[in-house]
């Protein structure tokens, strides 16, 4: 153990420090945690019509078609189009980031990510379809994004632009100074979608598919996941960059999820993020509620009053207190229980959704994290099995950390005295 340590600290937490801080996965991260306000919103306005108790409320909605569908509008304007929002964000991000303009950084990104789709003259006239505007353009906003506030870099960097006398109010000079950079990416991209015909969408959608595919409802994506989780906590690297390469994928898998329950359909998908951050991470990374239970009742002075200071935050999935308090990071006596506790669980939680026991997470983006388990869970599903679920698995967590918790009790007990 103490040769890994070494191995992690010397040749691995550098470089992993370094890809956590990279620039544009770093706009990514934030640019899509900027949609939450929306998707939540979305997410509970779809909730409200299939609230699935009691039959009374059941009835009065299905007798109401008009206002279900009312209540759907919002739902339809978060996810969507929230390849827009996200493009907007990421782009602006990525410009702040450069210590360009934000305002002009996602202008460009969205106006970039537009060219690429193509409209289509029906009967009633021209429409723009929405097909690319929600989760499924994702990752095709997130490339015009890099690729407009790249170009907007560039040009500035080498000076190409319009440089008005200083009299001329900045929010003036800088729309004429973006005139540039924006032409630039608007050609590359209208050459390649309209001039060459190549479609960015559908290349983009077939090479995603598979991972789609693998992440959707595969126990071998949420488990390695929690895999390289546990490992990088342990060695006191925040996984941060797991969940940014995850975000994308969750959000499409959940927007498919959603929109079978608003057409009434069976869940498509256990690969959302509530499946990790609401029935695993119960009281953090690691699942360390239970823990922090035990320390409640503690005989050691330093466990009690810890696990009294940290009960608060672990309700709401906050275990830094815990991990670095502890500490967990580099204490190879809770290292064992700190990873094999969530793979079961991971188990546990796959069967009860693949097997029917769990309703299907109609409901994920309203599960947000920091949400108290049991009720995310509930929430997620729209079933107190969900809750349920959450309790099954902070059962199980407790009684695996419990002996080693014991030893190291005793270890501190001793210290102590």
């Amino acid at each position: 153990m103490d040769t890994l340590m070494v191995f992690v600290e010397t040749k691995l937490m550098g470089p992993m420090t370094k890809i956590s801080n990279q620039r544009h996965l770093t706009a990514v991260r934030d640019g899509l945690v900027a949609t939450i306000p929306i998707t939540i919103i979305g997410s509970i306005f779809l909730l409200i019509p299939f609230i699935p108790w009691p039959q009374s409320y059941v009835s009065f909605m299905g007798g109401h078609p008009d206002l279900v569908a009312k209540l759907l509008i919002p739902f339809q304007m978060s996810m969507g189009l929230l390849s827009i929002y996200a493009t907007f964000g990421i782009g602006r991000n990525l410009a702040l980031s450069y210590q360009l303009d934000g305002l002009t950084g996602g202008v460009s990104a969205i106006f970039a990510f537009l060219m690429t789709l193509k409209f289509v003259t029906t009967e009633t006239g021209t429409v723009l379809p929405t097909q690319y505007l929600g989760g499924e353009g994702m990752f095709t906003g997130i490339l015009t994004a890099i690729l407009a506030v790249e170009l907007l870099r560039f040009c500035t960097k080498k000076n190409i632009t319009i440089r008005l006398p200083e009299q001329v109010p900045s929010n003036v000079s800088n729309s004429f100074a973006s005139l540039f950079p924006i032409f630039f990416s608007t050609l590359i991209v209208w050459l390649i979608v309209h001039i060459l015909g190549f479609d960015i969408n559908q290349l983009i959608s077939n090479l995603v598919t598979p991972l789609l595919g693998a992440s959707a409802n595969s126990v071998a994506s949420p488990l390695i996941y929690v895999l390289l989780t546990c490992f990088m906590w342990l060695f006191g690297i925040h996984p941060q960059i797991l969940a940014t390469i995850m975000l994308p994928i969750w959000l499409i898998n959940s927007e498919a999820n959603m929109a079978a329950q608003a057409a009434g359909e069976a869940i498509p998908n256990i690969g959302v993020q509530p499946f990790i951050f609401t029935f695993l991470w119960i009281g953090g990374g690691g699942g360390t509620l239970g823990l922090c239970l035990l320390m409640f009742f503690s005989k050691s002075a330093h466990l009690k009053s810890l696990g009294r200071l940290s009960l608060l935050p672990s309700l709401f999935n906050i275990n830094e207190p815990l991990l670095f308090g502890l500490p967990i990071v580099l204490n190879p006596a809770l290292a064992v229980p700190f990873v094999i506790a969530p793979i079961i669980t991971t188990f546990v939680t796959y069967f009860a959704f693949t097997l029917g026991i769990v309703p299907g997470m109609g409901y994920p983006l309203a599960a947000v994290w920091t949400v108290p388990s049991v009720f995310a869970g509930a929430i997620a599903t729209a079933s107190i099995r969900g809750a349920l679920l959450v309790v099954v698995n902070l059962i199980i967590y407790t009684v695996i950390y419990y002996p080693f918790f014991k030893v190291y009790e005793k270890k501190l007990l001793s210290e102590e005295n």
